[in-house]
């Protein structure tokens, strides 16, 4: 089965990740939106970084391309832990996915964000009507920071061979 590997990466978090799946299947396919050759493809490892709340503007106009193809979700979130948040980014994501795609499981880890990002929070921090939201967002950049790491590339890779078959 002809495999490819499409992801976009703002900050290198999701490339991280596709860099891990490029090693798991070396004769994968390795493209971005811009690059992108996947026709040929069957199966496709579709990455994302979280871009209010879904994939970004690059990969939305790629989707059709994904047209009756088994498509395995993997992304990053500089936002949130929980599996629970990530399912609903993944649901977003799904959405937009042509219907003859066929979702054969999916990963999602937190990603480390932007100095910008750090600079807004600490702005928040400074103003008492935002300081606590500020805080914590502060907390949640730092948490964050530390990822993707290999812990996060070790369960991308259990949850690919727990859900595609070769």
């Amino acid at each position: 089965m002809k495999t490819a590997i499409l992801y976009d990466s703002a900050t290198g978090n999701t490339a991280y990740l596709a860099q891990a799946l490029k090693q798991e299947y070396p004769q994968a396919v390795y493209c971005t939106p811009q690059d992108c050759d996947i026709e040929q493809a069957e199966r496709v490892f579709f990455g994302f970084w979280t871009d209010k709340g879904t994939c970004s503007e690059r990969l939305q106009a790629v989707l059709p391309k994904l047209a009756g193809k088994e498509v395995f979700l993997f992304g990053t979130a500089g936002f949130g832990t929980s599996q629970e948040y990530f399912a609903q980014i993944i649901a977003r994501v799904s959405e937009k996915l042509p219907d003859s795609c066929r979702v054969i499981g999916w990963y999602m880890c937190t990603g480390r964000m932007g100095e910008g990002v750090r600079k807004r929070y600490e702005a928040m921090c400074q103003v008492s009507e935002t300081r606590e939201k500020g805080e914590m967002l502060l907390r949640n950049f730092e948490l964050a920071a530390a990822h993707p790491n290999e812990q996060d590339v070790a369960a991308l890779l259990e949850q690919v061979r727990t859900k595609v078959r070769s």
